[in-house]
């Protein structure tokens, strides 16, 4: 009888960890593309990595957005948020100076760059919210 209550709860466990996520709140800090030519250069150029918490933050139309690693030389991750920055979905360690357009299958109004290999590092999720924090204000 013991056996299959333990057995129950590490099936109950497994099933909750697998697909019942609490979202989190990922602080992060950079800057945030106002201009045009921010807008449109981006991280191109950048040859050094970014700091673990830091990245770059696009608003766009909501709609589906979409990025390129043109003159980028450092791989990222591009997360793309919703209105309440809110992760949506993401592209992970993107391939660097590649013009291939990159981009998910729903409307974004936000679009996050870090690191490549940061969503992974920073355990994000769909789901979970960014709270970014501009470092030039």
């Amino acid at each position: 009888m013991i056996i299959y209550i333990i057995l129950s709860l590490v099936i109950i466990s497994f099933l909750f960890y697998k697909y019942i996520h609490l979202s989190k709140v990922h602080k992060v800090y950079g800057k945030i593309a106002k201009t045009p030519e921010e807008l449109e250069d981006g991280l191109m150029y950048r040859k050094n990595k970014l700091k673990k918490y830091e990245g770059m933050l696009f608003q766009f139309e909501t709609k589906i957005n979409s990025m390129w690693m043109k003159n980028t030389y450092i791989p990222l991750d591009i997360i793309f948020l919703d209105k309440n920055m809110k992760i949506l979905g993401y592209v992970i360690d993107t391939e660097p100076l590649s013009e291939k357009p990159l981009s998910i299958d729903k409307p974004s109004t936000y679009v996050l760059e870090m690191n490549g290999n940061s969503v992974f590092e920073l355990d994000m999720k769909i789901g979970d919210t960014i709270l970014f924090i501009d470092k030039n204000e």
